[in-house]
């Protein structure tokens, strides 16, 4: 299926889907790796609930984003060689399985951590004495959250690579046009 936009653009919804999502996780990770600074108690509690918050939004977007992509999302023609498209296939893979396992792995941990949100809801702990299962569930979500920000990291540089030094205007298919002709 092609962009009725441009025969060389992914469609409105995927770029939508990928720019929600690039939000979504530079904002989670930074409430969650600021939230240490916050102080504890009812404002740490907040921000918490963002995180969380937002992490269940993502999940919901990154199965919608998924779903979308295998069923109606424009499928570009690769500019690269066979073996340089594989190798971009498989970086898309994993940044997906890693945005599932951060999601995942966040479930989990609020499962069975725990969590107050909002002050409004409860999550009761699944195991609230256990606390160094508790702490391996965390740590293991802040992991895969230092993967998944190298890897956007990454994603930025190839895409600022192919701008700028290649020149080959692979930027553009999922950058949102500027002006409408």
């Amino acid at each position: 299926m092609q962009s009725p936009e441009s025969p060389d653009v992914y469609d409105r919804a995927t770029r939508w889907l990928h720019w929600a999502s690039a939000v979504l996780v530079v904002g989670i990770f930074l409430l969650g790796w600021g939230a240490h600074w916050v102080p504890r108690g009812e404002p740490r509690m907040m921000v918490r609930s963002v995180h969380i918050t937002l992490g269940a939004v993502l999940t919901l977007l990154l199965v919608v984003r998924i779903v979308w992509r295998r069923r109606h999302g424009v499928h570009l023609e690769s500019s690269t060689s066979a073996m340089e498209s594989l190798a971009v296939r498989l970086f898309h893979v994993l940044l997906y399985v890693a945005m599932i396992v951060m999601v995942t792995s966040g479930i989990v941990a609020v499962w069975f951590r725990g969590v107050n949100l909002f002050d409004w809801m409860t999550i009761p702990a699944f195991d609230p004495s256990n606390k160094p299962m508790r702490r391996l569930l965390v740590d293991i979500h802040e992991f895969v959250a230092y993967g998944l920000m190298g890897l956007t990291g990454l994603h930025v540089l190839f895409a600022l690579w192919h701008q700028y030094r290649l020149k080959d205007g692979v930027m553009h298919r999922m950058w949102p046009p500027l002006h409408q002709e």
